[in-house]
């Protein structure tokens, strides 16, 4: 998806290329996510609250939650999401593009949109990730009644 910049000041005009993540790439990176954003929340309560922020992550405020976590964990997940972007350097030559670099930029609010962009793109898998967890929470609850007896022994031989 090409992506101009239209707001006044100096990046006015540039163009660049946001993309998706490979599906499997894109998985990954959504589990990573939500477990970054419900690190310390009890594991019977990380279905709801990866649901709620799936939601919030497909909204407008989605990058502020990666944003908050630990750098340790938000850092490598912000690095796959640069990754998406790229520049068209050249107007004559709009076939050409490359990753962008630091100098890319002359105002960082023309990168903090362009990663806002980049982040709503690729999050449109974000309620397929929050299911899973729900999956697995009741997974280990079937495995502990299978293993807990529901009635006492029969005394018949």
């Amino acid at each position: 998806m090409d992506y101009t910049v239209t707001t006044e000041g100096p990046d006015a005009g540039k163009v660049f290329v946001i993309s998706r993540m490979p599906a499997f790439q894109a998985e990954r990176w959504g589990r990573a996510f939500l477990h970054a954003a419900t690190v310390g929340t009890p594991f019977e309560a990380r279905a709801v609250y990866a649901d709620a922020i799936a939601e919030v992550a497909r909204s407008e405020i989605g990058l502020n939650v990666l944003r908050s976590v630990d750098p340790a964990l938000s850092d490598p997940l912000e690095k796959e999401l640069r990754d998406c972007i790229k520049i068209k350097p050249d107007p004559a030559r709009p076939a050409v593009t490359r990753p962008i670099i630091d100098g890319d930029f002359e105002d960082i609010g023309t990168f903090i949109d362009l990663q806002q962009v980049a982040f709503g793109f690729n999050t449109g898998f974000f309620q397929a990730v929050s299911r899973s967890l729900p999956a697995l929470a009741s997974e280990r609850d079937r495995e502990a009644s299978s293993t807990t007896p529901t009635s006492a022994p029969s005394s018949e031989q």
